[in-house]
């Protein structure tokens, strides 16, 4: 019996991008099932031809025939190697899926496929920073890409070395070198090489004592209202973090039914942490309270609706945020993530237990949250080695 084999191009009118153009798509059609695919084209629906599956543009047009013949090639080519071809095996085929990449590059860009489709957008933008890097270095040593097979310890050193020269700090030095290891690490696991070369790698020693804010910086933070609309969002969104301990990502996508309040009538916010996919349950601070509230009175609360519907990118957030702590009189540079051990530290300094803290801040493990109990005991003996200096008993 002969499979059926079918390609279709078509438009979605109803999902429009903000210029009112939309997607050309490809549907894939073996035997009765089907996949779609997109063709990199898009077109405005009013120049689109449903008959001639074609717009009125003819580069476009030759675009799309491009498309057509490389399906057809791959069907051919499948059919001949393995005798049938089903259609999710054909637009595998198209898309690389399943091929074992053999250089470091090629593997790094297919990493940072998976990692945009699987992570967030801050991981992924991390990530592909990790990537640029090593780039970077190759092109430095003048090579376009390199085999797998020949990295080695003294690779790894030289690239350590580069970073170094580029003035990077040591915990930002770690982060690029870990994306390396991981290529190494998914290279065994697809048997393009037998082992890890640099699985005894040594990095930058980094003393990992989370920044934090005081309390007068942040009362400072919390009498200083911004005229600006924009800066005064992103002000509520970080204070919001720094009384609930909620993450960025979280924050961002906080919706007006996460909040809710318990039969004794005390508010709490219950959501699952973006990045670690574990409930926080954060009873809510008489601060964070009236910030959510200022949110109503602004937006006003509409069941699923987003607390801060903003179409500010990650990066203008972070222009903001820069401002906002250089107008507070904060010389360190301020972060989301400053915020959340600010909650953590704060927290623990009151006399809450780790357990209730590592709940609140929807921690995978006890462990994540322990390292405020290093801050808090730093900070004591700061404090009586001050106290000390103040009434030095040997003077007595």
């Amino acid at each position: 019996m002969r499979s059926t084999f079918n390609i279709l191009f078509y438009i979605n009118k109803n999902k429009l991008k903000a210029d009112g153009t939309t997607t050309i798509l490809c549907r894939i059609t073996i035997d009765g099932s089907n996949v779609v695919m997109t063709t990199g084209e898009s077109t405005s629906p009013s120049d689109w031809s449903v008959k001639r599956q074609q717009t009125n543009d003819k580069r476009q047009n030759e675009g799309l025939q491009a498309f057509r013949e490389r399906i057809e090639q791959g069907y051919s080519t499948l059919l001949f190697k393995f005798g049938t071809v089903s259609a999710e095996l054909l637009k595998n085929h198209l898309q690389g899926v399943g091929e074992r990449a053999t250089t470091l590059l090629a593997l790094s860009r297919k990493e940072l496929d998976i990692v945009q489709s699987t992570k967030t957008e801050g991981t992924y933008l991390a990530n592909r920073s990790s990537h640029r890097q090593l780039e970077k270095f190759i092109e430095e040593e003048g090579k376009g890409d390199i085999p797998l097979s020949v990295i080695s310890m003294d690779f790894f050193d030289r690239y350590r070395l580069y970073l170094k020269g580029k003035s990077y700090a040591p915990s930002s030095i770690n982060k690029i070198l870990c994306w390396l290891s991981r290529l190494m690490y998914r290279a065994v696991s697809q048997q393009s090489i037998r082992y890890n070369p640099l699985e005894d790698a040594k990095y930058e020693q980094v003393e990992r004592i989370p920044r934090y804010l005081g309390k007068a910086d942040i009362t400072r933070m919390l009498k200083m209202p911004f005229p600006n609309e924009q800066a005064e969002l992103v002000r509520r969104m970080f204070l919001l973090s720094v009384f609930t301990g909620l993450a960025f990502a979280d924050v961002k996508k906080l919706k007006y039914s996460d909040i809710q309040k318990s039969n004794k009538g005390i508010a709490y916010i219950r959501t699952q942490r973006k990045k670690t996919k574990v409930e926080s349950l954060v009873p809510l601070h008489p601060i964070a309270e009236q910030i959510l509230s200022q949110q109503r009175v602004k937006a006003g609360e509409q069941g699923d609706n987003l607390v801060f519907a903003t179409t500010l990118s990650q990066v203008q957030i972070g222009v903001h945020l820069k401002a906002i702590g250089l107008a507070c009189g904060i010389r360190q540079g301020i972060t989301f993530h400053m915020a959340r051990h600010t909650f953590g530290t704060l927290t623990l300094e009151a006399g809450m237990s780790i357990e209730s803290i590592a709940k609140m801040m929807g921690h995978a493990s006890i462990t994540s949250t322990q390292i405020y109990a290093q801050i808090t005991d730093s900070k004591i003996a700061k404090d009586m080695d001050r106290l000390i200096e103040k009434y030095d008993l040997s003077e007595e």
